[in-house]
C-alpha cells in the first residue's frame, strides 16, 4: 500500500519524517499499552514527540519568512491595567 509524496524541499522532508515518527510512535504506545490505558498513554505520547513535531514545524516556517519577525505598530493599543472609559 505504499504510495508516494512529492515534497518539495529539505523543510517539507523534515516535517513528513517527523509525522511519519510520531504516528509510529502513536502506533506502538497503543500495542504496549496496559489495558485501560491506551487513550491516556497515547496522549502522553502526544505531549511528550507531538508538539516537539509542532514545534519545529513552527520554527522552520518562522525561519522560512524572516519578515514576519519584524516588529511594526499594533493594531490596537491596549492600555494594560487602566479603566476602559465605557466601564465609567
Amino acid at each position: 500500500m505504499a504510495q508516494s509524496i512529492r515534497i518539495e524541499d529539505e523543510a517539507e522532508r523534515l516535517v513528513a519524517l517527523q509525522a511519519l515518527e510520531t504516528f509510529r510512535a502513536l502506533r506502538q504506545a497503543v500495542k504496549a499499552a496496559p489495558h485501560g490505558k491506551g487513550l491516556a498513554t497515547v496522549e502522553a505520547v502526544i505531549r511528550d514527540q507531538g508538539f516537539d513535531h509542532l514545534s519545529t514545524m513552527y520554527q522552520q516556517a518562522v525561519r522560512e519568512h524572516p519578515e514576519s519577525q519584524k516588529r511594526g505598530p499594533a493594531v490596537s493599543p491596549v492600555n494594560a491595567g487602566k479603566t476602559p472609559p465605557s466601564a465609567v
